[in-house]
């Protein structure tokens, strides 16, 4: 039987003379030997297991060792890091700082982030955190402040696209006096804030306003020189509508006023004046009222700037440039008129307004308009046929033919590859002519377009409660007040009004219009008017023909 080496000490110590032959004690010396043979078994086991632990500490306690090194690192970088970040910050704050435009960012609760640039502090004041973006922005404007307000819970809502919700925010505010332009980037995906970029556009806006004053001027000009007489009398016609009093009036004459007026202005050029013209028409046709005093005034403002600028370039205050005296010339006439009826004639010619200046003038404008319109370059025919006639009489007939110019070019021409799917050449014909004819003046506007659309005539004659059961009832209707088959009103036409001014103005001439219109081939408009004035003055009936 094999003992266990430490047994075996213990039973020489036990027994020196020999372990003695007793019962049992072999066999419990066998179950001792067995007993200590498993301790070491488990032993070695333990100890090598504690072997293992040591290692794997040892090797965690080197990783954990390398994860500090590193962390303290990573440490350093992002300190390092950070300290760059902030004096980038630092630098881009200076630059913003010295930039004309104006930085803020807002949390989608409308809160300002951060700090904002010294131009942005500077227009809206110091941020506050009770203050939202809306309050800094708007100042003492509520409505704008609810509208910005209003785009925010839009965006937090969610029920519009983003792109939408800034496109409907205020593009230009107006602050202390200064014009400022926002524009809104989105910040952070998802959304997170709004950056606001705000651009002082006053000097911007002053220059173009100058710029734009500059080239009116230059084009009045250019105009005025072309058609003195007719440049006078518009200044002066001009200058009674703007300086009367609009509650003087009914409203539909004060509508056809503003429309006579915005149209001539147009027709020379004078873009500013029929621009708040046709702001006022809207406003009219909308509301239909008188136009409030801020309205009237802006305009009043606006042509006295216009007629300024004119009178110390033209000097066109004086409308008679003749080379003597007017009253001397009058006296010279009676005296040879008697003796001398052929050169009493030639004297009075001198006097008169000839009308070729103003067919050439229709004849510009409507080559213009045309070519806005894309309508293609206009083949014009004009007929003088050397008439003059008397201009005081005979201009406010010339302010009402413009709309007939422009509902010539507009409502009568085609476009190019309308003409020639008609069979039509493609170059639109224009004629505007002008002759005596057994004691009338005769004004004619001829072009070769697609005529006047009856159906569309009558659709809009019922429409508006007017008889549309003729011919007859049909031509009454084209010449009503607010009868336009436009589809949009433009600062070209679509108001109705200018058939119905032209018709009115000649029967105040004592004279008629005569409408001839056929479908596809063309429309004319005539205006007859009595070369001498009548010697009571009655309102002319309007004549047409099909």
């Amino acid at each position: 039987m094999t003992r266990h080496p430490l047994l075996l000490q213990q039973i020489a110590q036990a027994f020196p003379a020999g372990v003695p032959a007793l019962s049992g004690l072999a066999e419990l010396i066998a179950q001792v030997s067995t007993s200590y043979a498993a301790a070491d078994s488990e032993r070695s086991e333990l100890e090598r297991a504690v072997a293992t632990a040591a290692a794997e500490l040892a090797e965690r306690s080197r990783r954990l060792e390398d994860q500090v090194e590193q962390l303290t690192r990573l440490e350093q970088a992002i300190a390092e890091r950070a300290a760059e970040l902030d004096q980038r910050m630092r630098s881009m704050m200076v630059l913003l700082d010295h930039v004309a435009q104006g930085f803020a960012m807002a949390g989608l609760d409308g809160k300002i982030r951060g700090d904002c640039s010294l131009a942005f502090t500077r227009w809206f004041g110091a941020t506050r955190e009770d203050v939202a973006i809306w309050t800094m922005l708007a100042g003492d404007d509520s409505n704008l402040a609810a509208w910005i307000q209003l785009g925010f819970e839009s965006i937090r809502s969610d029920l519009m696209p983003l792109d939408i919700v800034l496109d409907q925010l205020p593009r230009q505010i107006e602050r202390g006096g200064r014009q400022l332009r926002i524009e809104y980037q989105a910040i952070g995906v998802p959304l997170s804030a709004i950056l606001f970029v705000v651009t002082d556009i006053t000097d911007e806006l002053a220059r173009r306003r100058a710029e734009t004053a500059q080239r009116e001027l230059l084009a009045v000009v250019d105009n005025a020189y072309r058609d003195r007489a007719g440049f006078v009398a518009f200044l002066r016609e001009a200058s009674a509508i703007v300086h009367g009093d609009p509650r003087g009036v009914s409203l539909a004459e004060l509508t056809r006023r503003v429309h006579t007026l915005k149209g001539n202005a147009a027709l020379f050029g004078v873009t500013s004046v029929a621009e708040i013209c046709h702001e006022i028409e809207n406003r009219i046709a909308v509301e239909a009222t008188v136009p409030d005093a801020a309205s009237w005034n802006a305009l009043i403002e606006t042509w006295s700037a216009f007629h300024d600028r004119v009178e110390q370039l033209l000097h066109v205050s004086q409308r008679r440039a003749i080379l003597i005296d007017w009253d001397e010339y009058q006296l010279v006439l009676g005296t040879i008129s008697d003796h001398e009826p052929a050169l009493a004639a030639q004297l009075r010619r001198w006097s008169q307004d000839p009308t070729r200046p103003h067919l050439e003038h229709f004849a510009d404008r409507a080559k213009t308009l045309a070519r806005r319109l894309g309508k293609g370059e206009l083949e014009i025919e004009l007929h003088d046929h050397d008439l003059r006639v008397d201009g005081e009489r005979f201009a406010p007939l010339w302010s009402a033919l413009v709309h007939s110019v422009r509902n010539a070019v507009d409502h009568g021409i085609e476009a190019p590859d309308v003409r020639r799917a008609a069979g039509k050449p493609a170059r639109p014909r224009l004629v505007l002519a002008s002759e005596l004819r057994g004691g009338e003046v005769v004004i004619e506007i001829r072009d070769d377009g697609c005529g006047i659309d009856w159906q569309a005539v009558a659709r809009r004659a019922a429409e508006l409660g007017l008889p549309a059961r003729s011919r007859r009832d049909l031509m009454d209707a084209v010449f009503a007040s607010g009868l336009s088959t436009a589809s949009e009103v433009t600062q070209t036409s679509g108001r109705g009004l200018g058939m119905a001014a032209l018709r009115t103005t000649c029967s105040e001439l004592g004279g008629r219009v005569e409408l001839v219109s056929e479908p596809g081939v063309g429309t004319t408009v005539r205006c007859c008017i009595p070369l001498a004035r009548p010697a009571s003055r009655t309102r002319g009936a309007s004549l047409y023909r099909v």
